[in-house]
């Protein structure tokens, strides 16, 4: 199969000051976590700081990059044996190490995995339940995309032992505290 062509077009570069460019810079040393960002971070089996690099309007939570995007982009960082609540998004996630191997776990028990190095990338589909863990003794990173361009956290399938764990009690609040200002309208 002949590989296609993709032509260029003449043209020049949008305008953006200084000042707008630096808006669309992120350094994460400058970042802090979000401590909000999941339910499960107050469990110590499934701590991990997560740093928002971008979201869009900060629908994620607090991000350095707020403007447009069709994306959202965290760091996370975590110790071995951690590892974030099984879970499936409505839309793919992507991860790449970025500076140690993490296992990637899959599937309603989480009975497939693959060991990632740094740099290497895998996209877990729409639906598909995932979580993952470093392999090293060390705090260790891993970056990660969210292909949505709205709430991330909206729509996330758990098991039941993960919604009776981690979201019936904060969701029980939710639905009091919709009815109470409900009543008050």
């Amino acid at each position: 199969m002949a590989k296609t062509f993709h032509d260029r077009i003449i043209g020049h570069s949008a305008p953006i000051s200084r000042d707008d460019m630096m808006k669309r810079v992120a350094r994460f040393a400058d970042q802090v976590p979000d401590l909000k960002a999941f339910p499960d971070l107050a469990d110590a089996a499934r701590k991990r700081d997560v740093v928002y690099m971008i979201s869009p309007d900060e629908t994620a939570g607090p991000a350095a990059i707020s403007q447009p995007h069709n994306f959202h982009m965290a760091i996370l960082t975590l110790t071995k044996g951690v590892r974030p609540a099984t879970h499936a998004h409505p839309y793919n996630e992507v991860f790449m190490p970025l500076d140690a191997p993490f296992t990637f776990f899959w599937g309603e028990d989480g009975e497939e995995s693959v060991v990632l190095n740094p740099l290497d990338v895998i996209s877990v589909p729409a639906g598909v339940f995932r979580t993952f863990e470093t392999m090293e003794d060390r705090p260790s990173r891993v970056m990660a995309i969210f292909d949505y361009v709205g709430d991330p956290h909206a729509n996330i399938v758990v098991s039941e032992e993960m919604y009776e764990k981690y979201y019936r009690s904060a969701a029980e609040e939710h639905r009091l505290a919709q009815a109470g200002r409900s009543a008050q309208d």
